[in-house]
């Protein structure tokens, strides 16, 4: 049964922020996945959740970004507490976007956020900037394991 976001929003923020790291996985034009960690600072905005991830366009990564926008995003806690979303990821290219994203990991506390001048960004213009937005069309948080093996899930 589907819930609202606002139902899931707690829960889905409080996991993300513990857990900080998260797997995302794309497909390639080939149909083959391929996982990663990265690091998501997510946010809600309109009611809806946001995730906001510093990397590289380079690689496997953004070949596959290129072939099909979607991605699974996985967070898993030391407390069994899960939360997954099936994403579109999208490279920002506006400047006011790129700079927000760039306060906002320089000034959110660690470890959600860092110091982006230990990758060698020292301003949102850098050409080692890159941001990639992440927009969930379906959120799903399990929170009461091993009682329950059915996650609350959200469709936006």
């Amino acid at each position: 049964m589907s819930e609202s976001f606002a139902e899931l929003q707690e829960d889905f923020l409080r996991i993300t922020r513990e857990v900080v790291l998260c797997t995302v996985t794309t497909v390639g034009s080939n149909g083959r996945p391929r996982s990663r960690i990265l690091h998501p600072i997510w946010e809600v905005r309109d009611g809806n959740p946001v995730g906001w991830v510093y990397t590289l366009p380079v690689g496997v990564k953004a070949s596959h970004l290129a072939a099909n926008p979607y991605v699974a995003v996985s967070y898993w806690s030391h407390a069994q507490e899960v939360v997954l979303s099936e994403c579109l990821a999208t490279w920002v290219e506006d400047a006011e976007t790129k700079k927000y994203v760039y306060d906002l990991f320089n000034t959110t506390p660690e470890p959600i956020g860092f110091d982006l001048a230990l990758f060698g960004v020292d301003s949102p213009e850098s050409p080692m900037f890159s941001v990639l937005k992440l927009e969930p069309s379906r959120v799903q948080v399990l929170t009461d394991f091993p009682n329950t093996f059915t996650p609350r899930m959200a469709k936006i």
